[in-house]
């Protein structure tokens, strides 16, 4: 079995942490549908699942390109009243000499796409992840687009977000085999802002794998943007103090979301422990902050000596 997914993750364009009952207005994106939310361990607010019928070429790594119809299952998750995330995903089922159905069939499968002739499933796994930003399979860039932008473009936000990063987006695909016993991962860094993920595994609920794939979005979204402040913060040639004020939005936006796989069990939770291991995240995080507090404690110190008349450093 094969399952795309991508999943884009920015900002919400609001000044500060959504409270519960805005973060369902927003995220009600089907009338008389609930908002899922959570407030333990850290809140979280999820829309309802919307599908999107297509008729479209599922390209492969040949070079061939198979007919897939079907529809894709999208929704937008919003973490700690500030990240917001636009997650869609299919799975694609071959259907060896099939033809096409009426649409009555495939919406009676949600989230499926059916390709209707013969596919290298790992070939189409290597062609959604290979494909740059700008490019998507089955047009899933597009549907995260308009998700997040129906939530960016509520009237209950103010538009003035206290941190500005850009948007990553993280491109996944998912080989199940029944003779995998380990969990196998890679995950990928590129320049433009775009991540990939290629995972095989043995067994593992599709809602499991969804949430795995968006928690690591998260992640990567956090660090990026945190590391896009320090590094704004012009740490060693500006004065402290003067860093110190662009390292805040930091601190007050950023630092107390990190809970890695905090919404995860099982295999996700394994999955997530070799993560760490390598490429380390978690380690990364720790020491940007470390970089932040000690930027802090310096600044404090420095206007405590200042105060007394005597130099920090002699």
């Amino acid at each position: 079995m094969l399952i795309l997914g991508e999943v884009q993750t920015a900002a919400l364009r609001h000044s500060g942490s959504v409270p519960r009952d805005l973060a369902e207005n927003a995220l009600a994106l089907m009338a008389g549908e609930r908002v899922r939310v959570s407030e333990r361990p850290i809140s979280y607010a999820v829309s309802p699942q919307t599908f999107t019928g297509v008729d479209c070429r599922i390209a492969a790594r040949s070079g061939a390109k198979v007919r897939g119809v079907g529809t894709l299952s999208g929704r937008v998750c919003l973490t700690g009243g500030r990240v917001l995330q636009g997650s869609v995903v299919a799975q694609i089922d071959p259907v060896i000499g099939g033809h096409r159905q009426s649409w009555g069939h495939y919406l009676a499968r949600p989230g499926v796409v059916e390709s209707l002739g013969r596919i290298d499933l790992p070939g189409s796994a290597a062609a959604h992840l290979v494909a740059d930003r700008s490019q998507s399979t089955m047009g899933m860039g597009s549907l995260c687009n308009r998700l997040i932008a129906e939530v960016q473009g509520s009237p209950v936000l103010d538009r003035r977000p206290p941190v500005r990063a850009r948007r990553t987006v993280l491109r996944w695909a998912v080989l199940t085999d029944e003779a995998t016993e380990t969990p196998r991962i890679r995950f990928s860094v590129h320049d433009d802002g775009l991540r990939t993920v290629r995972l095989v595994l043995g067994r593992m609920a599709m809602p499991d794998i969804i949430a795995l794939c968006e928690d690591l979005a998260l992640h990567d979204w956090l660090l990026t943007a945190l590391m896009t402040v320090i590094e704004g913060s012009q740490i060693g040639v500006d004065e402290p103090s003067q860093s110190v004020r662009r390292l805040r939005p930091a601190v007050d936006h950023l630092l107390h979301l990190w809970m890695p796989a905090a919404r995860l069990g099982g295999a996700g939770l394994s999955i997530w422990e070799g993560l760490e291991s390598r490429p380390g995240l978690s380690r990364q995080w720790d020491a940007s902050v470390r970089r932040i507090r000690d930027q802090m404690a310096m600044a404090a110190a420095l206007v405590e000596r200042a105060a007394e008349g005597t130099p920090l450093f002699s």
